[in-house]
């Protein structure tokens, strides 16, 4: 009885077949199972601003009325209505110590050099998860009332550190809007952002300011 085999031109032809789809899929199912891990990133680092908010509330009152210090230095309003609130693992405070906060070779979203917490005018820390966060101050003027606002790099220190990407801007509004991502609302504070506008400002030829709102509403990170 003769028994039929598969010639070795036939296993090297199958080899390259299964190694040809394998180069073509796989970095693309890496690829997406990372982001898959910002966006669950995301989610839970707005759930915990959310109870950070929600804890500070209880304890101070409704936002409008708190004490909010004049000038830019982020450490009296921090230390004062959120940093009790946070399970902090490390501590690196308004200074210009990198520990805490990625400062070196970070980008924007559409790869130009992006170095907004690379200063003291940050209040900096990482907590028990990994992540790392940066509170910081607008001016007096700004159009929306704005008193100040969270970096989150949500995988903490480890790459790529881009914004739009593993790091995020939420803002803090002294009113029931409270914390909310980055262009959430038109300047009227009231109005949505519409849904364009929004993609226009999250993808790879933008700075990445929108990322927060845009990966929230749609659950997924499509850019």
């Amino acid at each position: 009885m003769k028994r039929k085999a598969f010639t070795l031109a036939e296993v090297l032809l199958t080899l390259a077949i299964i190694g040809v789809v394998a180069a073509l899929t796989i970095p693309a199912v890496i690829t997406k199972v990372t982001k898959d891990q910002y966006v669950t990133g995301l989610k839970k680092a707005y759930n915990t601003l959310k109870a950070v908010e929600r804890e500070a509330r209880q304890e101070h009152g409704d936002m409008g009325n708190w004490a909010w210090t004049s000038g830019i230095s982020p450490t009296a309003d921090f230390e004062k209505y959120f940093l009790p609130h946070f399970d902090v693992l490390k501590n690196c405070g308004a200074t210009t110590e990198a520990g805490c906060f990625a400062a070196e070779g970070v980008t924007a979203l559409d790869g130009s050099a992006w170095n907004d917490v690379d200063d003291n005018r940050h209040y900096r820390i990482i907590t028990s998860d990994g992540m790392s966060w940066a509170y910081g101050k607008y001016n007096n003027s700004d159009s929306l009332e704005r008193r100040g606002y969270f970096y989150v790099d949500v995988n903490g220190l480890k790459g790529p550190n881009k914004y739009g990407r593993d790091i995020f801007l939420f803002d803090v509004y002294p009113s029931n809007l409270g914390i909310k991502p980055c262009c959430s609302y038109y300047p009227d504070g009231v109005t949505p952002k519409d849904a364009s506008t929004i993609d226009t400002d999250c993808s790879t030829s933008s700075y990445g300011d929108c990322c927060a709102v845009k990966v929230l509403s749609e659950g997924k990170m499509d850019y």
